[in-house]
């Protein structure tokens, strides 16, 4: 079930990125009964322009109160399809509440002693708009949150309404990527004086160049991010972190490395790099595309060879197996998958214990012994990590930039051997799911997958799909992870993806490039 359509082997690919975008883009300064900012209409208009140039199509609301934040919100999701890229952007005042961290329209009413249930009541629930955005089946969803502010009856530089200072942490909903302009506990500067030039706040004025830095990948632009946004508060004697919150599966670029098809009408192609194309596509392997680049290496301005191109990374990137025939199933054993944060956790148990602080297993599990090990790292380096750093690649590369012994030696218990592979005992597979996938060639196919118990954590069964296609399947689940093989004539395609809580729905991305949203039918 996946990213899995040969389809995308028989069409003219386009940039793996060339998806539905779209964007909601809210800026909010004039507030009735609470202080006006000065920064978050700028940042929301740069924002917005910033993603327009980067092929975002963007719905955007400035000084909205409580109904047309609503509206848009309504308007967004309404347009959102399953395998489409969400983004959210909001700048203005926020409050942590009960836990819940709710953005601000601007009538809303400045609370008296007592009055919280009201502000909630007339405010924007942040996990609610997550939640909306997430049931649309958005491939990939991205929010920025620019409200991280200080109680503004307390000051006139924050963006916060409250009795705590910021936004609380958050559990980021199964296919999202949360960043907050601020960690949990801090306050998130509007402007660094009062008389300063800039335009726009201390976290978007860092933003905005990123956006369009071709080849950055969203992870290290956050790593970027938060040192920038750090180095620029502590001129003014404040420290300010953004946080993240990353539950996104694969990788994202707002400006991908891989150039885009030229504009200019391009050399058409003869019969014969037509027809050569065709038969490097339906082979399929690396090998077969190289083949076709080297002879036709003459014509790189052709679209046949940037098409040629864009295919041959894609399937480098993923390293498909070379085959020239149909492969029968092998046995696959039951090792569970393991995500690019799993391996950082890894390292960054390996890190903490080369400085003595004792982490225990490099299991890639963040248990109780490494969230210790990397508090006692933190407080006998004076770091300015936070816990919420914890397995994120910033902090990995700060651990593997320090040497020596930093903790105190603290004696490890006799190791044991790592728990197997658990499978939830109340989730089951076995039955029938649909699913609509989205390819690199902007292609929207649905279909029906039937999955039968194999034993253990094994599953297998067989798909078809609006196309035509058929393939025998063979996935394996761990917990909440899956990882999947469909065999199709003349490929075959590796995935992977997460099982939703209440295990009745999955999101998976594959060797393709396709994104799949997959439920359970009966």
């Amino acid at each position: 079930m996946n990213k899995f359509l040969f389809f995308l082997f028989t069409c003219f690919a386009a940039p793996l990125w060339a998806q539905e975008r779209l964007a909601l883009v809210i800026g909010n300064n004039q507030y009735n009964s609470v202080v006006d900012l000065k920064k978050a209409v700028a940042d929301a208009e740069a924002v917005s322009d910033k993603l327009e140039d980067l092929g975002f199509e963007t719905i955007q609301g400035l000084n909205l109160d409580r109904r047309g934040m609503n509206q848009k919100i309504a308007d967004f999701t309404a347009r959102l399809e399953a395998g489409d890229t969400a983004f959210v952007f909001f700048a203005g005042h926020g409050v942590e509440i009960d836990g819940e961290n709710y953005l601000l329209p601007t009538d809303i009413v400045a609370p008296s002693s007592g009055e919280t249930d009201f502000v909630k009541s007339e405010s924007i629930a942040l996990s609610n708009l997550l939640d909306r955005v997430r049931a649309t089946g958005a491939r990939t969803s991205i929010a920025i949150i620019d409200a991280c502010r200080d109680n503004p009856f307390e000051t006139v530089s924050g963006r916060s309404v409250g009795r705590t200072r910021g936004l609380g942490r958050i559990n980021a909903p199964e296919g999202m990527f949360v960043i907050f302009s601020a960690g949990a506990g801090q306050m998130a500067l509007d402007r660094l004086s009062d008389d300063e030039p800039a335009k726009n706040s201390v976290f978007t004025r860092a933003l905005l160049p990123r956006l369009s830095e071709p080849g950055l990948e969203l992870r290290s632009m956050v790593s970027d991010l938060r040192r920038e946004v750090r180095d620029l508060s502590r001129t003014v004697q404040h420290t300010q972190i953004p946080a993240y919150y990353d539950e996104l599966l694969g990788e994202f670029y707002f400006t991908p490395a891989v150039a885009t098809v030229p504009r200019t009408t391009p050399t058409p192609p003869t019969d014969d790099m037509r027809a050569d194309l065709e038969l490097a596509r339906s082979v399929g392997t690396v090998t077969a595309l190289d083949a076709f680049l080297e002879k036709y290496e003459d014509q790189s301005e052709n679209y046949s060879y940037e098409v040629a191109l864009q295919l041959r990374d894609s399937l480098a990137s993923v390293e498909l197996p070379i085959e020239t025939e149909r492969t029968p199933a092998p046995e696959a054993t039951n090792t569970p998958v393991i995500s690019d944060s799993r391996e950082v956790m890894r390292a960054t148990q390996s890190a903490l214990n080369a400085l003595g602080c004792s982490a225990g297993g490099a299991d890639g599990v963040a248990g109780p012994r490494t969230r210790q090990a990397f508090a006692r790292y933190r407080d006998a380096s004076a770091s300015q990590l936070g816990a919420d750093d914890l397995g994120t690649q910033h902090a990995l590369e700060e651990l593997q930039g320090k040497s020596g012994t930093i903790c105190k030696v603290v004696a490890a218990p006799a190791p044991t051997p790592a728990p197997a592979p658990s499978v939830s005992a109340s989730v089951t597979m076995a039955g029938t799911w649909q699913f609509k996938a989205t390819c690199a060639v902007v292609v929207k196919v649905t279909g029906t997958v039937r999955y039968s118990h194999a034993g253990g954590n094994k599953y297998t069964g067989s798909l078809t799909d609006s196309l035509g296609q058929k393939a025998n399947t063979v996935i394996y689940v761990n917990d909440q992870q899956i990882s999947g093989t469909d065999y199709f004539p003349g490929i075959t395609v590796q995935w992977r993806g997460r099982l939703s809580e209440d295990g009745n729905s999955f999101t998976s991305s594959g060797s393709t490039g396709c994104s799949v949203y997959a439920w359970r039918a009966g």
